[in-house]
């Protein structure tokens, strides 16, 4: 069966490009040739690797001629419309843009998660107000759900949508699109081919790894490690508009002589700092996807301590391989971590506990399976 992306990056830059990257190699390789079409003008040549045709405009369409489309991120909802009107397509969500104005599916003020459907919620609390774009003469703009209502009206005729957890399931549900064209289809990426064990040392390590940006929640995993007692030591791996706040707020709570901030670290560089970590910990305020991070951790057999936001809570089982909280209960936090450094034993037990979650329930292959069979019954 012949495939066609839909993406406007041509380029790896995110959890979104890997998954995709891995889903056409891994398709590829089982005779499905596959087609991109983007809005990369000069893609990356290593990325478009696994795909037979890529392209800017329609023409790959007719050039290709792909018998199922699958969509990914595409900010043309004309291109949308056009596609699913002529070719079957499926559409994999990998995060809120679709639903969310803000993007990030929690209430400016208060910062709680929002489980109401686009529409007067994005007025009322405020999530219509937003930061100018870059070179505006205004700090803020106002957004209304325009756009949103153009994206959800454009995919009417998509017939399956794939989404990374049940959270997710539920959000597109009460954005009024049915609940027998949405699967749950994990996106666990080519790298965790291979869950192993790694043993752990007796350093009382505790590592956060992924963006530093507010949604994230840096800052609530910050004050929980302040209210920690004995020896411990934190390390944040990761970059973004938030860092600055955060290590301002390490200095104010008087632990930045704890806390090292690394920067960015490539993806292939990060086995040492797993291993050298007795617990990791995911901390986000923004409803996570599904938390591709949590899995890393547990496939290396370090047990995770995180809220219980967003689709969590459909891979992590707390008491066994870590501890799942109430969102943003900083006490809770503080006292899970200390739980877990004191007792080096149950995060051992909980680490191989996770180890062995992982792979039983979050397979690349079961991943490519799903998808193909969804795929097919689509064409």
């Amino acid at each position: 069966m012949r495939l066609l992306h839909v993406h406007d990056r041509a380029e790896f830059q995110g959890g979104v490009e890997q998954i995709l990257f891995d889903t056409a190699r891994g398709l590829a390789a089982r005779g499905w040739p596959q087609a991109l079409l983007s809005q990369e003008t000069s893609p990356d040549p290593e990325y478009t690797q696994p795909f037979e045709y890529t392209a800017v405009d329609r023409s790959i369409i007719a050039e290709f001629q792909p018998d199922v489309v699958l969509m990914h991120k595409v900010s043309d909802t004309k291109l949308i419309t056009e596609v699913t009107k002529s070719l079957p397509a499926a559409h994999m969500v990998h995060d809120h843009d679709m639903v969310c104005p803000r993007r990030h599916k929690y209430f400016p003020v208060g910062q709680a998660a929002c489980n109401l459907p686009a529409g007067t919620a994005c007025y009322t609390h405020l999530c219509c107000v937003q930061r100018s774009d870059a070179g505006s003469r205004l700090p803020i703009q106002i957004k209304g759900t325009g756009e949103v209502r153009r994206q959800l009206r454009a995919t009417q005729k998509v017939r399956r949508f794939f989404v990374g957890s049940a959270y997710m399931q539920r959000e597109l549900e009460i954005n009024s699109i049915q609940a027998d064209r949405i699967r749950v289809v994990h996106p666990v990426p080519a790298a965790l081919q291979a869950p192993q064990y790694r043993e752990m040392s007796s350093t009382r390590e505790i590592l956060f790894v992924g963006q530093i940006i507010r949604g994230k929640g840096v800052d609530l995993m910050l004050r929980a490690l302040a209210l920690l007692e004995g020896e411990w030591k934190a390390t944040i791996v990761g970059d973004g508009n938030h860092l600055g706040e955060c290590q301002a707020l390490a200095k104010r709570l008087d632990i930045s002589d704890r806390v090292k901030f690394t920067g960015w670290i490539d993806h292939t560089q990060l086995d040492d700092y797993y291993s050298a970590a007795r617990l990791v910990v995911v901390p986000s305020r923004w409803p996570e996807p599904f938390g591709m991070v949590g899995i890393e951790a547990m496939s290396r057999g370090r047990p995770v301590v995180a809220f219980d936001s967003g689709g969590i809570s459909d891979w992590l089982n707390t008491g066994i391989s870590g501890f799942l909280l109430p969102a943003a209960d900083i006490n809770a936090m503080a006292s899970a971590i200390q739980k877990l450094l004191e007792n080096r034993a149950l995060a051992r037990k909980m680490g191989k506990a996770a180890t062995e979650h992982v792979r039983q329930s979050f397979s690349h292959q079961v991943y490519l399976d799903q998808v193909t069979e969804q795929l097919e019954h689509i064409r």
